[in-house]
This record gives structure tokens, C-alpha cells and sequence, in this order.
């Protein structure tokens, strides 16, 4: 029998006697069922964690009238279509199922269980299983603090899924109180551990690991990673059969989460190469994860290598040469940042930065480290301030070229025109030749007009009277006037001739 009490189930259904017998009597034969997943449950709603009442108790009385899943095996859709006199009659569909003895409604596979094999399995058709005449030893390195959790499931079965025997493993622990460290000592696989006595940022974490790394690669990895089979061999195949690589990123996707909130982004992916878009203020570009939140794995689009400007350090492979000629992660960026530059310095040094599709990882988002929002927000912005002062002229430049050669490298967004003019003879021919070039063109006649918004890359006006000082746009715009006289509020001045037949060659030759 349960531990519920007869007059808590007595004032849950409202003093009547009946009920309260019926539920509880019904309790414990659903908990023996199967029917009823806890775990479950709280983490699906978890409202009713916080509200501190049992879990099948919240259910029996007011989940099953919001149609809450009791399970994800047990099919409440299905049920309630084979037996509409649940609806009808507002009964519990699992005091139904128990009263009735429906043998025949058997309860299903769990549909994420089950998803999250599919994934696997289909990604196993497309790995090249690479046979090496010599596997290069590869330092891999993560950091923990306080994730024994997440461990735990990274090197569940570790080696079998790596298809790679050379390796070595180097734990950064950024002083973990919960049982980390003895977990890592008792695994039986190559792991160095750096134990350190206060909680060291990722830059430098990583660069303390590759001083004592003996592989020739290095391969950043968080520790709330979940490796599929043959993940390391497909990273290290591209790495040694492509040329003058400075890093191979894998496929990131989104697990299965329970809870509403974030349910939705589950089995889609999360990482598979960065791209750069606009914003206001106050960094101008911002990184994002292309195709982030798509559930088409295995397009054409995300299923092909490609080379890409950035891949996140969650699972970066690095020659450690290559590592240390650019000085390794800049330890001026905490927890931020710091692969998007690394990444940058990579491009600029000529090397390729490479996206591998099917070194495919599950990640569970990083618990590494915590702190409030306050602390995480000042950090954040602090990590900014910082890559705009370091790199924000050259992402500037290079976002512009991108733009105006449609290279489609830093960014998808296509070059984006505002001309403040009325529609004459002019403005016509300029409009019809950017159109030509695939631009988005904006023809602005009201003066009065002065909200640019951040997607403008060039405002051209050929109104000397246009309040250019008070316009509202990115920090960046270009501004260019088509007059005959100079002006300091424009970055540009232009004549009507070559407006009309110059204009992105005199960008070109003031920018690139």
C-alpha cells in the first residue's frame, strides 16, 4: 500500500469518500504498472517539482484534466481515440486502463529512445571509417568542475565509440567538490589529470593542458559532450586528408529534453558551423549557429564537409603546432568568445577551418561553470567589448567584401542599399545596376525618415538637407552624399557621375 495517506486522497477529491478509496487503492497498482514514469513527469511539467506534491497524486487529480503524459511509453492520444467515454465520462485514463484490464494496449518504445537510435543509425551510413598507416596520437582535453554527471556520460563506453585507438586524455578539473576526480582516476582508459585549486577560465584551462599534451593534435571537447560511434576517426580522416587545415569541428545536436521549455529543440541541431549577422549595439556583428534548431540532420545542406570560418571549440580538433603558433586561446576572454577569435586568427594566418558532418555528438549544454545572470551578463560583456576593440575592424571589412563579392562565407545576409532621393532618372539607373547585382535596394522618399534599422549596410542620400546626424541605424553604416561639395557627416561624397557608374567601386576602394 501506499504511503499516501487515506485523508490527503479525502481532501484532494473534495470529501467524498469513494473517490479518495478508489484513488488510493488505484495508486499503488499504477505505480506497479509501468504506466507512470516520475522521472518523467517532473521533468516534463516541472511546475509540480517546485510545488514540492507527489508526482502521481498531481496526476490522478489534475494532470490527466490538462491531458498531461503520464509516461512517454504510454500513448494518451491512442488511449483516449480507442476510448472516447474517457472524454465523455472526464475519467482517469489510468484508473481506466487498471479498472478495465486493457492487456491489448500495450505501452509504446519511448519515441525518444527510439529517435535518438534512428539518428545514430542513419549517421553510421555516412562515416568513412578511415584506415590510418598511422594513427597520429591525439591529446584530447576537457575541462570539469562539478560535473561528474556529465562524465559519467561522456565516457560511457569512450573508447569503443571513439573507432580511434591513439589517444590520450588530459582532465583540466577546475576544483570540483562532488566526486569528479575520483571518478576520473577509477576509469580504465589513458586520462591525465591537472587538478587545479580555483576555477581557471576555458583559455586558459585548455592552454595549461596543451603544454603537457604529448599528441599532435589537440582536441578541445566539453565534458557535457555525448560522442557517437566513430566520431574521432571521422575528425582525424578530414584532418589528414585535406590540406593546410587549421581545425575540424564536429556536428552538434540538440538531446532529448523533457521539460516543455526546451523540448521543442530536441534532436535538432545545434552547431554546424558559425555565420555572423547584424545587430545594433553594441558589437555590430554577432555570431550564431547556422541551421541551429533544423531538424533535417542529414540535408544535403548539413550533410556535405564544407569549409566554414568558425566551428565551436565544444569539439575542435587542432594540430598542436598549429595551436601554438597563434598562441593558443586568448586568456583575456572568459568563458566567451574565445574559439570565435581563435578561429579568426586561423583565417587570418591562411589556414582552413573545416565542418564535418558526420562526426556527429550529442551536447547537453555546458554546466562547467555557474553564476548568476548579473555575473554571467557583465562577463558577457565584458567578452564583447573586448573582440569588437580586436577584431571589429577586420569583421567589418570582411563581412563588407562577403557582401559584395555574394561569397556567402561570414554571412547570408546580402548587401543591403537605402537611398534617400526621389524616384528620377538617376536614382533608376543606380537602383536597376544594384538589383542586377543581386543587392537589397530600398528607395526612401520621405526626408523625414531617419530609423536606418541595424539590416542597412549603405545609406546613400542625395539630399544635402537630410538630418544624417540623428539617424537611427548600426554603428558601422556606411553613409555616402551625392553632391558637389564635401561634407564631414559622410564617410563618402560623391559626384552624379560617379554615383551612377562608380559607387561600389569608390566603397571598394575606401574599405577593401
Amino acid at each position: 500500500m501506499s504511503d499516501i495517506s487515506y485523508s490527503k486522497f479525502l481532501i484532494k477529491s473534495k470529501f467524498n469518500p469513494v473517490k479518495a478509496k478508489k484513488y488510493l487503492e488505484s495508486y499503488d497498482k499504477i505505480m506497479k504498472s509501468g504506466l507512470f514514469d516520475k522521472n518523467y513527469y517532473l521533468k516534463a511539467y516541472p511546475h509540480i517539482a517546485k510545488s514540492g506534491m507527489d508526482p502521481l497524486v498531481h496526476y490522478l487529480f489534475y494532470g490527466y484534466k490538462e491531458d498531461k503524459n503520464p509516461s512517454a511509453q504510454f500513448n494518451l492520444k491512442r488511449y483516449l481515440e480507442e476510448y472516447p467515454e474517457i472524454k465523455q465520462n472526464n475519467l482517469n485514463p489510468l484508473i481506466h486502463y487498471i479498472d478495465n484490464g486493457h492487456e491489448g494496449f500495450t505501452l509504446e518504445e519511448n519515441p525518444f529512445i527510439a529517435r535518438k537510435k534512428k539518428i545514430i543509425d542513419t549517421n553510421s551510413l555516412f562515416l568513412a571509417n578511415y584506415n590510418f598507416n598511422e594513427e597520429p596520437l591525439v591529446s584530447i582535453i576537457i575541462l570539469n568542475r562539478n560535473g561528474l554527471g556529465h562524465l559519467q556520460r561522456l565516457f560511457t563506453d569512450f573508447d569503443k565509440k571513439t573507432n580511434y585507438s591513439n589517444y590520450e586524455i588530459i582532465v583540466v578539473d577546475n576544483a570540483s567538490c562532488d566526486k569528479s576526480v575520483e571518478y576520473l582516476y577509477s576509469l580504465d582508459l589513458p586520462i591525465t589529470v591537472i587538478e587545479n585549486k580555483e576555477n581557471v577560465s576555458f583559455s586558459k584551462g585548455n592552454n595549461d593542458a596543451a603544454k603537457i599534451a604529448n599528441g599532435r593534435y589537440l582536441l578541445l571537447l566539453n565534458n557535457d559532450i555525448e560522442p557517437t560511434h566513430g566520431w574521432l576517426n571521422e575528425m582525424v580522416g578530414i584532418m589528414l586528408n585535406n590540406d593546410n587545415v587549421g581545425s575540424v569541428g564536429a556536428k552538434l545536436i540538440f538531446p532529448y529534453y523533457e521539460d516543455m521549455v526546451n523540448q521543442g529543440k530536441s534532436f535538432s541541431i545545434q552547431h554546424a558551423g558559425v555565420k555572423f549577422r547584424e545587430e545594433m549595439t553594441p558589437y555590430i556583428y554577432g555570431p550564431y549557429h547556422e541551421n541551429m534548431y533544423s531538424t533535417m540532420l542529414f540535408s544535403n545542406e548539413l550533410n556535405h564537409q564544407k569549409e566554414v570560418i568558425s566551428n565551436t571549440a565544444a569539439c575542435l580538433l587542432i594540430p598542436k603546432e598549429v595551436y601554438f603558433q597563434l598562441d593558443g586561446l586568448d586568456e583575456n576572454y572568459i568563458y566567451g568568445y574565445e574559439d570565435i577569435d581563435f578561429a579568426f586568427k586561423l583565417y587570418k594566418a591562411g589556414y582552413r577551418t573545416i565542418y564535418a558532418p558526420a562526426a556527429l555528438l550529442f551536447h547537453h549544454e555546458s554546466a562547467t561553470r555557474k553564476e548568476n545572470d548579473d555575473e554571467k551578463n557583465q562577463l558577457n560583456y565584458q567578452n564583447i567589448m573586448y573582440f569588437v576593440e580586436k577584431w571589429g575592424d577586420f569583421i567589418f571589412k570582411e563581412i563588407l567584401k562577403d557582401k559584395l563579392e555574394s561569397n556567402n562565407f561570414f554571412t547570408n545576409k546580402k548587401l543591403d542599399v537605402s537611398i534617400i532621393s526621389e524616384n528620377n532618372e538617376l536614382v533608376k539607373n543606380v537602383v536597376s545596376k544594384l538589383n542586377n547585382e543581386g543587392y537589397n535596394v530600398k528607395l526612401i522618399s520621405n526626408i523625414n525618415n531617419l530609423d536606418i534599422g541595424e539590416d542597412c549596410d549603405i545609406l546613400i542620400s542625395t539630399k544635402k538637407e537630410y538630418d544624417i546626424e540623428k539617424i537611427s541605424s548600426r554603428l558601422n553604416l556606411i553613409k555616402v552624399l551625392v553632391a558637389n561639395e564635401e561634407n564631414n557627416n559622410y564617410d563618402i561624397v560623391l559626384n552624379e557621375e560617379d554615383f551612377e557608374f562608380n559607387l561600389l567601386d569608390k566603397i571598394k576602394e575606401k574599405y577593401l
